[in-house]
């Protein structure tokens, strides 16, 4: 750990996050050298027809700022504002110089754990040139050829590449060196559901505090998210198989983000039988090894519910056995308060027969359609602006400390060698789709659609 990260090791997360990256660590963009580029570049936007430039994110981005900085801000404004276009140009040339460059280790600042796992763990990151604040997943790659978890490293990466929606994690860069690889992922800053159960224990859960459920709606929103998160991985070709409240991390407002992908598989080639996941959220197929493409991924989501509802495993047994024969008996006991809706949908989530199992004949369309969801805004939820049920408070996530990160050293009895780096020869990544968000962070951070550095009278009215 370096010297800022023994100075922040004890400040609040929040806090961290505010404040940003200090400016003698920040290498800004060099816009000024590169101002015939961005001319150019502005140029070529005003020529583009309305309708191709609305496809990028970017513009879209920057259209929603530009009318918050000026109501009066039209749709029609946007080609034939020097000021608008040129922030669009500005951004466009950044991104086509980070994609030329080898990204790596040196465009990035980190500064303190955030969590631990096998054989690394994830630091709060920012990136120096546009100061955005990202999770860093750092694996040390001998640890993970010693934990024989090299395959769930490549699909993780794999996964995360593919699939982007609001409601996953999303891998915005990925890079490595000699002895570690790296992941630049969204910044969940609210903790896990897991952790947020854990608050909900009057006098904690350690010293045998009562538990109070969440907030009315709140495992409703929570469920709808995870179900259109479920949605995204299984149009990408994938099954999940390891949804709990551990794995759904949250965003600093509270919304909603699946995360650790190592257990996904890839079923574009059909069914599959492996049993794989956590034991009390295993389906009956996966327990019996029978044939299975998204199936057990809505077994999970209601299970999940469940615990979310009572921070209890609906499956009960003195042994792994007789959890494993409840699971497969459907012996669900609610006995925690559970309403009658909430009930229904866990049991036609928790459904035996697959061809019965709810989300199984249609997906999230058809998991929409469950009483349960009647009067949910999913627009509103897919745009990030329903309200949620918990606002996180990041100063309260406990990290682990630097001496904890300190142990993930490289093994001296295990050899990286030649033919196991083949298999990170494609490791490497940008995210181009999801880059116009990084640049919205630098956009607002520095008022680049107001007048001067400051928020006083705006140009683009």
């Amino acid at each position: 750990m370096d010297a800022i990260g023994e100075a922040v090791e004890n400040v609040g997360l929040a806090q961290e996050i505010q404040k940003g990256l200090a400016k003698s660590l920040q290498k800004p963009p060099k816009f000024a050298e590169w101002q015939a580029e961005i001319d150019a570049k502005a140029a070529e936007i005003k020529g583009m027809s309305p309708a191709d430039v609305k496809k990028e994110k970017l513009y879209l981005n920057i259209l929603t700022e530009a009318k918050v900085v000026d109501p009066a801000f039209s749709d029609a404004d946007f080609a034939s504002n020097d000021k608008v276009v040129g922030v669009m140009a500005k951004y466009k040339v950044l991104m086509e110089k980070v994609a030329a460059d080898a990204v790596g280790k040196a465009q990035f600042e980190e500064v303190r754990p955030l969590g631990k796992g096998a054989f690394g763990a994830v630091f709060l990151t920012f990136k120096k040139d546009t100061g955005a604040p990202f999770a860093v997943k750092k694996m040390v790659k001998a640890i993970a050829k010693q934990n024989k978890m090299i395959k769930d490293v490549l699909i993780e990466r794999e996964v995360l590449s593919k699939c982007a929606s609001p409601f996953l994690v999303n891998l915005m860069y990925a890079f490595q060196d000699v002895e570690t690889i790296y992941l630049v992922l969204t910044l969940c800053a609210g903790g896990d559901l897991a952790f947020v159960l854990s608050q909900r224990y009057k006098g904690g859960k350690k010293d045998g505090g009562v538990f109070e459920p969440l907030p009315d709606g709140a495992v409703k929103f929570y469920g709808a998210s995870m179900a259109a998160g479920l949605q995204a991985i299984h149009d990408a070709g994938y099954v999940y198989r390891d949804l709990k409240p551990q794995n759904v991390l949250l965003t600093v407002e509270g919304h909603v983000k699946i995360s650790d992908m190592g257990l996904t598989a890839n079923i574009t080639g059909g069914p599959i039988k492996q049993c794989s996941g956590t034991r009390g959220y295993w389906s009956p197929e996966t327990i019996n090894k029978q044939s299975y493409t998204t199936q057990p991924d809505y077994w999970s989501l209601g299970v999940t519910m469940f615990v979310l509802f009572s921070d209890k495993l609906p499956f009960h047994g003195k042994g792994d056995e007789e959890k494993d024969a409840a699971t497969c008996a459907g012996e669900m006991d609610f006995k925690h308060g559970e309403p009658a809706d909430l009930q229904d949908v866990i049991k036609a989530l928790c459904t035996i027969d697959q061809t019965k199992r709810l989300g199984c004949n249609g997906g999230l369309e058809e998991v929409k359609k469950h009483p349960y969801f009647a009067g949910l805004d999913w627009d509103a939820l897919y745009a990030g602006t329903l309200p949620v049920p918990i606002e996180p408070n990041p100063n309260d996530i406990n990290a682990p400390s630097k001496n904890e990160i300190a142990a993930f050293k490289k093994p001296k009895d295990v050899d990286w060698t030649d033919d196991d780096q083949k298999d990170f020869k494609d490791w490497d990544f940008m995210n181009k789709g999801m880059w116009a968000d990084e640049a919205m962070f630098r956009i607002k951070k520095y008022k680049d659609l107001h007048s001067g550095s400051g928020a006083g009278c705006c140009v683009i009215a």
